[in-house]
């Protein structure tokens, strides 16, 4: 097994989603953009068009970021590997492919930007009520929209315990292990465009 960090393993994404928007739109990734309503700081303003589209990248975090409050909210200690998902960089929602056993599973990560509050996505994310029938961990909610053999009712959720990430399908109680971590199932994911 290689390791990797959190970094690298975005940066890798990162670097695959750029040059497939390049290929197939030929331009840089570019999104809705509505920074006076719902500020980002993660679009570049000079490529904003007519239509309200601008194009948009990653920025790395410059902050440490401190989980003793969550913690101490949540009752318990969140797993090292989620603290770093949350400390590397900032990022718009990331629409990804993944192949995993002859599937195709296409799903939606959650994005975070300097001006969210990471008290209260990561408050809101664990154990969301009805997200998910498991109980023997707690698990966080890290994407939406998971799309399974045509059923896209998956949640992408992480194991808080182990770092595995699964798919977890809420009404017919199914899940599906994805990745043994967090950074496997980035190195892995295929932007959509």
């Amino acid at each position: 097994m290689i390791f990797m960090s959190m970094k690298e393993a975005f940066d890798i994404f990162f670097e695959e989603m750029t040059d497939n928007f390049l290929k197939k739109r030929g331009k840089k990734p570019f999104a809705y953009c509505d920074e006076k309503n719902r500020p980002t700081g993660l679009f570049l303003m000079e490529t904003l068009n007519a239509g309200g589209y601008a194009e948009w990248k990653p920025k790395l975090q410059d902050h440490p970021v401190s989980f003793d409050n969550i913690e101490q909210l949540l009752g318990f200690s969140i797993h090292p590997q989620i603290k770093s998902y949350f400390s590397t960089y900032w990022f718009l929602p990331l629409e990804a492919t993944y192949h995993l056993n002859q599937k195709e599973i296409d799903f939606c990560i959650i994005g975070i930007n300097q001006y969210s509050s990471l008290e209260t996505i990561i408050k809101d994310n664990f154990n969301f009520e009805g997200a998910h029938y498991l109980s023997d961990h707690n698990y966080f909610l890290l994407g939406s929209y998971c799309n399974i053999d045509g059923n896209d009712s998956y949640l992408v959720e992480v194991n808080n315990e182990t770092g595995e990430v699964m798919a977890v399908e809420v009404q017919e109680k199914k899940s599906m292990k994805l990745a043994d971590s967090i950074e496997e199932l980035l190195k892995n994911m295929k932007g959509i465009w």
